[in-house]
């Protein structure tokens, strides 16, 4: 390494630049740059993160050759390739490229929750749970789905919802019991507990038997009648799935053709319209094979 580093004078200005003890191993990380090679550094990195002192004391990455004017620069950089993980957690050695992201890992061990929600008084760990969290008492929902315009106060809540099979009625996960397709694999989850679990639940007025309590009531509505949602506008009474009703009213076409644009108000129009267009691809697949 003695060969590798150029040395300089230790001085008030430039010892120790960092306030950091330590730092990660420098064999073969960091290289002094040569009369030959420093105005193609420059050139590299047009956002000025490599321009070196008057002294000339530059420090190159030797993963990626980026240069830095400073020891803690290239110090702080070089943790952003793999493997250099120099801050490790006192209770189980988890380790961290960078020391900001200790505090919130040992709170994971302690309990210790912060940051508290100036509402409801819910604490997190996390500044960005509260802030995640902070919409629910808001009603903000800043991502919106590019097919139907639906929005969500999360971003993983608008993905779930996305991946296009929400519009286009793809079911890709299949029951492996009894051959049952569905958009979501948590659905696939929720529905093989049927095949697997206990099924304690039993109707009074017939022979089916469910998992859940919940499924088992709204079975019983079929035998009864009841209708207990009642819709505001025009009083009109459904055992479930209101919502689809209400759409009627407002007009309102939530359910989007990813390829033609037509638009539904229920999702149960929408999958019949989807296998037209399968069908019509797969028709033109077929004449194309033919003409080859």
């Amino acid at each position: 390494l003695e060969d590798e580093v150029t040395r300089f004078p230790a001085t008030a200005e430039s010892e120790d630049a960092d306030g950091e003890a330590g730092g990660p191993p420098t064999d073969g990380l960091i290289a002094p740059l040569s009369d030959d090679n420093d105005d193609d550094a420059d050139e590299e990195d047009p956002q000025g993160d490599t321009t070196c002192h008057g002294d000339g004391r530059c420090f190159r990455c030797a993963h990626c050759g980026q240069t830095f004017s400073s020891k803690a620069l290239w110090r702080a950089h070089a943790r952003t390739h793999p493997g250099e993980k120099p801050f490790a957690c006192s209770i189980c050695g988890k380790r961290f490229s960078f020391k900001s992201a200790l505090p919130a890992h040992e709170r994971t061990h302690t309990g210790e929750k912060p940051f508290a929600c100036s509402v409801c008084g819910r604490s997190f760990s996390v500044k960005s749970n509260l802030t995640k969290h902070s919409v629910v008492h808001t009603g903000e929902k800043p991502f919106a789905c590019l097919l139907c315009g639906k929005r969500f106060t999360a971003k993983d809540s608008l993905i779930r919802h996305s991946h296009a099979k929400k519009h286009t009625g793809e079911k890709p996960f299949v029951c492996s019991f009894c051959g049952k397709r569905f958009s979501f694999k948590s659905n696939l989850s929720r529905h093989a507990k049927e095949h697997t679990e206990e099924k304690r639940f039993a109707c009074s007025h017939c022979d089916r038997r469910f998992t859940d309590e919940k499924h088992l009531t709204t079975h019983i509505r079929i035998h009864t009648g009841d209708k207990p949602f009642v819709c505001s506008l025009c009083g009109q009474s459904f055992s479930k799935n209101l919502k689809a009703h209400s759409s009627t009213h407002t007009g309102e076409k939530p359910f989007a053709c990813s390829l033609c644009g037509k638009r539904f108000t229920r999702k149960a129009t929408l999958v019949p319209h989807a296998r037209i267009h399968s069908a019509l691809s797969k028709q033109h697949s077929r004449k194309a094979l033919d003409l080859s």
